[in-house]
């Protein structure tokens, strides 16, 4: 693992290699375990294997780390760009060119400590106020099934804290749905530590997703980096190093 942390950076990394196709940007957030800066640098179960596709497919880059909204727009309006980690969802499919999968996320909604609401199904969640993000996949995700009394924000820690707001303030929430591998790093980030699990929302695989006029040969070698190196195990190893380390 020290090997793929070397590569990244947190903020802007430049990458000088014989290029498959012209230099890419490729765009992504602070959503542990996913993609996360920790000590300067990026790290996270999809930023490796990212960054390692990219050594392989021998293509250039450089990546930044922004609010997800502003890296979603960004790479539907500009070309040779690239978003991670992403869900692939059929609102989705096309807007961008994608590669992968790379890994599976579990998006669930969560509550004070001492939410005493029943939340079985998504129709359940239609009587709640839920915070979200703004352009997420899993807002859309309720929004296409019937829960439209969401509250967004521009960046996931700012949720957290929603859910201790007094009864009747505009902007208090009754659940925040998130990811469910992060939702305690980024409670714990925003100082709201009293959170509980409340309900699974789905299961949903993350992908590189790219602007269509990316690159094709870029595409290409990207692909097949990604299809060997889930021949050759390296996509279950890496997922399986942070699924033990969130288990601590």
């Amino acid at each position: 693992m020290r090997r793929f942390r070397r590569l990244a950076a947190a903020v802007v990394l430049v990458a000088s290699l014989p290029a498959a196709g012209a230099p890419l940007t490729l765009l992504t957030e602070e959503n542990p375990p996913f993609n996360y800066s920790e000590d300067g640098r990026l790290t996270g179960m999809v930023a490796e294997l990212v960054v390692e596709a990219l050594a392989r497919a021998k293509v250039p880059y450089a990546i930044e780390v922004l609010p997800w909204t502003r890296a979603y727009a960004r790479a539907q309006a500009e070309r040779d760009t690239c978003l991670f980690a992403t869900a692939r969802l059929p609102a989705r499919e096309k807007l961008f060119t994608w590669v992968g999968p790379l890994a599976a996320n579990l998006w669930g909604t969560y509550g004070r400590g001492d939410f005493s609401g029943s939340v079985r199904t998504l129709a359940d969640l239609r009587r709640l106020r839920i915070g979200g993000v703004a352009s997420d996949a899993k807002v859309e995700y309720l929004r296409e099934n019937g829960v439209t009394n969401i509250r967004v924000a521009p960046e996931d820690r700012l949720n957290p804290p929603l859910l201790s707001l007094p009864a009747g303030h505009p902007d208090r929430i009754d659940l925040w749905v998130t990811g469910y591998y992060g939702a305690r790093a980024v409670a714990r980030a925003a100082k709201a530590t009293d959170i509980k699990l409340v309900f699974i929302v789905r299961e949903i695989p993350l992908y590189l997703a790219c602007n269509p006029q990316t690159s094709k040969a870029a595409l290409t070698a990207l692909a097949e980096a990604v299809d060997a190196m889930r021949a050759d195990g390296l996509l279950e190893r890496v997922a399986a190093t942070y699924e033990k380390r969130l288990a601590r």
